[in-house]
């Protein structure tokens, strides 16, 4: 059915933000751990890169159900997938004719010697 060939992008951009936002949260763990911040500034690096690391995440948790409810409502109603259905197995069995092209085509010369006709001029 062409009417529902079309998946929804929701998981792939889940699938990166969930990725992107584990990695942020892991490498930013790791410098703080490491590499701990002798100023408030860098403190305050740290600790917005791990919120932001954390924000992303959540909004891929969250961008996998939302697609699936998106999904859900843009399918069409039960009736009209069955009408598809329907349309395109008759479709299917019953194609359109086609007409070879039997009959040849050939250019045919006007009468004469094939120079248009000269004009003649009375004074």
């Amino acid at each position: 059915m062409s009417i529902l060939s079309k998946p929804s992008g929701a998981f792939p951009a889940a699938l990166i933000y969930i990725t992107v936002g584990t990695l942020v949260i892991v490498w930013t763990a790791i410098s703080l751990l490491l590499y701990p911040p002798a100023s408030d500034f860098g403190h305050f690096l740290i600790i917005g890169t791990l919120v932001s690391g954390i924000a992303v995440l959540v909004i891929g948790l969250l961008l996998g159900p939302i697609g699936r409810f998106a999904r859900h409502a843009e399918m069409p109603p039960a009736e009209v997938t069955t009408a598809v259905a329907t349309a395109n197995e008759t479709a299917a069995a019953n194609p359109p004719a086609v007409v070879p092209n039997a009959i040849p085509q050939a250019v045919i010369p006007p009468r004469g010697n094939g120079r248009p006709a000269e004009a003649h001029i009375t004074r």
